[in-house]
């Protein structure tokens, strides 16, 4: 079954168009590439897709190397692990909504979900803070699907959700033809 999956991705990824690599910043990168893989993500409800996970910080800013951590957990914790020193706060979801609330330090903020699946989380802060100067995305992966990943590997990373998804089944189809063509050519 790996040698089928194997087969399928490398058709997939053959058949669809590459990440552009003049994007620029991380936030346009996901500006461009969370319309493509929205479809195949999950809600908040979906606990077993986040709760009890480490979670890595992805940014691109220059010089940054800090090992920064989050980790959510049952019931309500939240972990904010800075270079290995732990600070604890709470989490909770608003409503039946796809919007969290973080309270650490006696600070609570809104984050809208914009992504989720087992490899990532993509948070935006609610309100508009590009014009605050702040970034515009909060970007999460699983330690350790993204351990050693510079954020444009990640991006890459993100991008096969789309890449994989979107045209498997075309992939599956040509696949079936040629295949069938080549048995047919055969007799």
């Amino acid at each position: 079954m790996a040698f089928e999956f194997s087969i399928f991705s490398d058709i997939s990824r053959a058949l669809s168009p590459e990440l552009p690599k003049d994007l620029g910043s991380m936030d346009q990168y996901l500006d461009y590439i969370i319309p493509k893989v929205a479809p195949y993500g999950e809600d908040l409800r979906e606990q077993r897709f986040w709760i009890g996970r480490r979670w890595k910080e992805v940014r691109d800013e220059e010089g940054f190397h800090e090992a920064i951590l989050h980790i959510f957990t049952l019931p309500n914790e939240y972990l904010l692990s800075l270079d290995g020193n732990l600070i604890k706060g709470t989490w909770r979801q608003l409503n039946d909504t796809n919007s969290l609330i973080i309270e650490i330090n006696s600070r609570s903020e809104l984050f809208d979900l914009r992504f989720l699946n087992g490899d990532f989380i993509v948070l935006s802060k609610h309100g508009d803070q590009v014009r605050k100067g702040q970034r515009k995305y909060f970007m999460l992966g699983n330690e350790n699907s993204i351990r050693n990943m510079d954020w444009r590997n990640v991006m890459e990373k993100m991008y096969n959700v789309w890449r994989e998804n979107s045209l498997s089944i075309w992939a599956w189809i040509i696949f079936i033809i040629v295949v069938g063509f080549i048995i047919f050519q055969s007799f």
